[in-house]
């Protein structure tokens, strides 16, 4: 026992001493001055955001040091910004580097090829060294455009990446992550190869596991005879048991079958207004898909985004171009339009999927459709010439004149009788009323009881005066017809 207090009071006074030889006469204490010593200086150049000499620390590997170099720049960058052209410019040109390629010279005129893509896939830090003091890294210019290697195909990651001289197929599948295992027969890969300023193309077929060398600008298509393990799913929403997405197969899993695997309905289910909702047109359902996976890939002005996107308008002018329509046709044509495009509907019955005859129990669900199926309504909306707006409980036993009077009876503005209006609750068809008084009223629908628009005396005194100018003209007319006449 004595012997360990002992060298416990050696180990303390050891301990005291070496602080009181490692404090400093300014008081800076033993932390600061080991950083301090670990404290050293290394020069960027070439093609990155920022070129100078920066503080770096003995125990950083590049990777680490210029993404935190990169970082601290963009920030003050994009701080000092003030319009929406010079962030655009300044992304265009700085917001990707060079990865490949990057020199590293050190102080004693020795010189590496760092390649921090290779580091960052496979975690190889003889590509990502630790830095040492005087150290200068060279970044390349980065052009995709021109300098690249692009794969797709049956890969797992179709990209384009930067070439380096010595590059091969295996390092372009590398970065691509390899082969997408969902494709079947994979054994061969093209190359599309550009000569005599890029108005020849040569192709060239190899094995799978070539190790062709490659050059810059080569497209590179990993072939297939056909890719079955596609992760088809459709989402079903609302009054069902398990909602969620359902794994469905291709152009086979039908519409009762989807119901099936959720499940089935719930109690309160309304399938009078279930529907399944699809992007029917297909040219622009590929278009879009296109255009969004650009917007991911490439820095693009918010104007030039909202052109490409703005399929409404384009669909709608494409309509009307070859249209003979009147100006007063154009409205309703309009409005139907702009719901074909941006609803797409189905208009299935969901009733009938009990019914192995029918249409519905035989509808085949396809990739990305949306199932809604809504809580049942057992209410009737009123609204308009009506003195309590709003919805009131459906009974069968009621027609459209029951609900208005349930709903206070007809407001001082209202037209009466001649204006009262059914609208179906999933069809959204008008009926008037006036015509077809032995309309049934369901569950869902909507009572509109159409206003008579206030008017001021100016109205009346403008109406007077138009049909006076009316009248003098036809009397006019008339005179000069006599005039003639005699």
């Amino acid at each position: 026992m004595l012997r360990k207090i002992f060298f416990s009071l050696i180990i303390f006074a050891l301990s005291s001493t070496l602080n009181g030889q490692i404090s400093l006469g300014d008081g800076t204490n033993s932390t600061n001055q080991l950083l301090a010593l670990q404290q050293i200086s290394v020069t960027i150049g070439g093609e990155f955001i920022v070129n100078g000499t920066f503080p770096a620390m003995s125990t950083e590997r590049v990777d680490q040091f210029i993404t935190r170099v990169y970082n601290s720049s963009k920030a003050t960058i994009l701080g000092s910004l003030r319009n929406d052209q010079a962030l655009f410019k300044f992304q265009k040109k700085y917001e990707k580097f060079a990865l490949r390629n990057i020199e590293l010279l050190h102080k004693d005129g020795s010189k590496e090829n760092i390649d921090l893509a290779v580091f960052r896939l496979s975690g190889d830090f003889s590509n990502n060294p630790y830095l040492k003091e005087g150290d200068v890294l060279i970044f390349p210019p980065l052009d995709l455009e021109t300098n690249f290697i692009s794969v797709g195909g049956a890969v797992n990651k179709p990209l384009d990446f930067q070439f380096v001289e010595g590059d091969d197929l295996q390092t372009a599948l590398y970065f691509a992550r390899g082969i997408n295992n969902s494709y079947k027969n994979v054994n061969k890969i093209r190359i599309s190869r550009l000569s005599d300023k890029g108005t020849k193309e040569i192709v060239i077929e190899e094995n799978i596991d070539s190790k062709i060398k490659l050059k810059s600008g080569d497209r590179v298509t990993v072939l297939f005879d056909e890719r079955n393990n596609y992760n088809y799913k459709v989402l079903v929403l609302g009054e069902v048991n398990q909602p969620g997405y359902v794994p469905i197969s291709k152009n086979s899993t039908t519409l009762k079958d989807v119901i099936n695997k959720v499940g089935g309905f719930t109690e309160k289910a309304s399938l009078k207004f279930s529907d399944v909702l699809r992007d029917y047109d297909a040219f622009s359902i590929l278009r879009k898909k296109s255009i969004e996976e650009s917007l991911q890939e490439e820095i693009i002005p918010e104007e030039k985004q909202k052109q490409l996107l703005n399929f409404g308008i384009i669909e709608y002018l494409k309509m009307y171009r070859a249209a003979d329509l009147v100006m007063a046709d154009t409205l309703f044509f309009g409005i139907d339009n702009q719901l074909r495009v941006q609803n797409n509907y189905s208009n299935l019955d969901f009733r009938n999927l009990e019914i192995d005859s029918s249409y519905e129990s035989k509808y085949i669900v396809q990739n990305g459709d949306v199932i809604i199926v809504p809580r049942e309504v057992k209410e009737v909306y009123l609204w308009g010439g009506v003195s309590k707006i709003g919805s009131y409980p459906y009974s069968e036993n009621m027609n459209v004149w029951d609900y208005i009077n349930l709903a206070g009876g007809y407001t001082e503005i209202a037209y009466g009788e001649d204006e009262v209006y059914l609208i179906k609750g999933k069809s959204r068809d008008w009926i008037n009323v006036d015509d077809n008084r032995n309309i049934i009223v369901e569950p869902g629908d909507f009572i509109y009881v159409q206003k008579e628009m206030p008017r001021d005396t100016s109205f009346y005194i403008g109406r007077v005066a138009a049909y006076a100018s009316i009248i003098g003209s036809i009397a006019t007319v008339i005179l000069l017809l006599t005039q003639i006449g005699k």
